[in-house]
This record gives C-alpha cells, structure tokens and sequence, in this order.
C-alpha cells in the first residue's frame, strides 16, 4: 500500500520541503546571533523564542489561507496582557523600527489575534508559489531579520540581558 499524505493531511513532499526549510534557517539563525535559539520547540510551520512565560516570538509560515510568512509577538493570559500593555506603551518608540525592518511590501498589525485569548504584533509578508529554493531563500532572509529586530524590541522591555546565539 502506497500512501501519499501523512496524518495530518500534507502531501510527504511538502512536509519533507517544510522541515528542509526550517532546518535551514534554524541552522543559519545559529550563525548570526541575532535570534535566540527556538526555546518552546516547533509545531510544523512555526518556531517559538519565548521572551517571558507569557510572551514569545513567533516565526511561521504556511501556505493557507493564503501563502504566507509571519513574525508575531503573541502574548496570553494575565501576563501577557500585562507585558502587551508594556509593548504598548512603547510603540511610538518601538513602531518605526520594526515597521522599518519589514520593507514596503509586509504589513503590521498591533493587537489582534485570531486565536482566542491571545494578542499579537504581527508582521506578516505575502509568499506567492512556488515555494523553490529562491523562495525559501528570500522567506529565510526577511523571517530572521524581522525575528531579530522583534525579538531586540520587545525582549529588553522584559528586563535582563537580551541573550542571543546561545541555545536554550
């Protein structure tokens, strides 16, 4: 018997590029300090780098409903509103660096989730198919740039040392 989904519904091929694709850009975030290591692990199309118990980065891509990549601070629960409000306060300062670091292309949108009970900042970039080697590249480059300026913005409003480069 010869299957061609997995489990969950995705062709073994485009699981197979999927988990190529993180590989590579988990390997080359390593080299450049700028990210931490994904410290909450993976789930298939997104990587997690948590700030504080309440609050982390999110790197994602997928291909519905529309294909697209993403950076989010998602933050939860009484915590999370807290250190969202701390994030808010600072957005006048904080807004144009990161808008900055998206280019002309991404949109930004502050405060809303589409999961219940979160709230994020979501820096979200169209990823038109296919998704070749090109693409991967350029999905690569712009997701550990934009991770890295969040992850700069958002992680020294939480207090302590904004650590990079070391795996957790």
């Amino acid at each position: 018997m010869k299957h061609k989904r997995t489990g969950m519904g995705i062709a073994r091929q485009d699981l197979a590029q999927d988990r190529a694709f993180w590989r590579d850009l988990l390997a080359r975030r390593t080299g450049l300090g700028g990210l931490p290591a994904h410290s909450a692990g993976g789930y298939r199309n997104r990587r997690f780098a948590i700030i504080r118990d309440a609050a982390w980065i999110t790197l994602y891509r997928a291909r519905h409903p529309f294909p697209q990549v993403g950076v989010f601070l998602r933050c939860t629960g009484l915590a999370g509103e807290g250190f969202f409000m701390l994030a808010d306060r600072a957005r006048p300062e904080i807004g144009p660096r990161l808008q900055a670091e998206l280019g002309s292309v991404a949109a930004m949108e502050w405060g809303v989730s589409h999961h219940p009970g979160m709230i994020d900042v979501a820096a979200i970039l169209a990823a038109p198919l296919p998704w070749d080697d090109s693409a991967a590249e350029q999905q690569i480059t712009w997701m550990l740039r934009v991770g890295a300026a969040w992850w700069h913005c958002f992680a020294s409003m939480a207090g302590g040392p904004v650590e990079t480069g070391r795996a957790s």
